[in-house]
């Protein structure tokens, strides 16, 4: 099995890295940290087969027909999926394109890929695992007024998201209203703004979305003029072993917008942040983890 996208390549992770013929781009980056604490050794060890995203090295026909997968997941993103489906075709190999972007349509995605790739059972358990952990969340969330948030990326915290990009869909679902608006043109996002511009939003809340870009809003005495920096409502976020929110937007979306509800919205959404971690990362990760190694994830040690 492959997946033609990042996000594919950690579902099939997710439900069965056994039958993984090989990944997209390396595990370790600027915005996900593997290793054998929470991933296989033998995925780990699969080959870089490419993408057909920017976001990791070039990949062709011929590379594909190397490796010689049974099926290929496409990601139904609104801008490469034709494309890639098109180039995909002619392999001859089978594939199945899952509409993985949209929160609500992840479980059925789960469930879907699973069937496919005949672990139905499995696809059950995670689907249904999803299902109601977002559903939880809408409840919880239902009639409380948005925290307003600044998704800040690149080095210099300066690039975002439009607040209609599927980058930000995570943060939008767990009760958060993007300050930047304006339309996503392109698959890679990443919109450069001013400081100037983001004074004049000074947002309740900014999500960092690497180390790079944390410990320069922290760092830098010019963020102290923001609301969010002042009142200490800067969030890292967790990456291990994939990035919990976006690049790549995966499977992880379900434990991050949870994290995420429950740092835009601490007084009202009420769940046990370190239960559901936990609970997650053995259903989907199957690892165990103890209180100690959460702080350390969550960048609370």
């Amino acid at each position: 099995m492959f997946g033609s996208s990042p996000p594919m390549n950690y579902l099939l992770y997710a439900i069965n890295p056994q039958k993984m013929a090989g990944l997209n781009f390396d595990v370790k980056n600027l915005n996900n940290n593997g290793d054998e604490r929470y991933l296989s050794k033998s995925f780990l060890e699969l080959p870089v087969i490419g993408t057909f995203h920017s976001t990791g090295p070039g990949m062709n026909v011929e590379t594909i027909l190397k490796y010689k997968p049974d099926l290929i997941l496409i990601w139904e993103d609104d801008y490469l999926h034709t494309k890639v489906a098109q180039e995909i075709a002619k392999t001859k190999i089978p594939t199945l394109t899952l509409p993985f972007r949209k929160i609500e349509s992840m479980a059925s995605s789960i469930f879907l890929a699973a069937e496919a790739m005949g672990e139905k059972q499995r696809g059950e358990l995670l689907g249904a695992y999803t299902k109601e952990r977002m559903a939880y969340v809408k409840s919880a969330l239902e009639g409380v007024q948005p925290t307003k948030y600044y998704y800040a990326e690149g080095v210099d915290g300066l690039a975002t998201e439009c607040n209609d990009s599927f980058h930000v869909e995570a943060l939008n679902y767990a009760g958060g209203e993007n300050v930047h608006k304006c339309t996503q043109s392109n698959l890679r996002g990443l919109e450069r703004i001013t400081f100037e511009t983001l004074l004049g939003y000074n947002p309740e809340v900014i999500i960092a979305q690497n180390r790079l870009v944390y410990n320069e809003i922290v760092s830098n005495p010019l963020w102290q003029h923001l609301k969010a920096v002042q009142k200490k409502r800067v969030y890292l976020v967790p990456n291990r072993p994939f990035n919990w929110i976006d690049r790549p937007p995966s499977f992880m979306r379900i434990i991050g917008i949870e994290w995420l509800a429950y740092r835009f919205h601490p007084k009202v959404y009420r769940a046990d942040i370190y239960a559901q971690i936990k609970k997650f990362y053995k259903l989907f990760l199957d690892v165990e983890l103890t209180n100690e190694e959460i702080q350390q994830i969550l960048g609370e040690a």
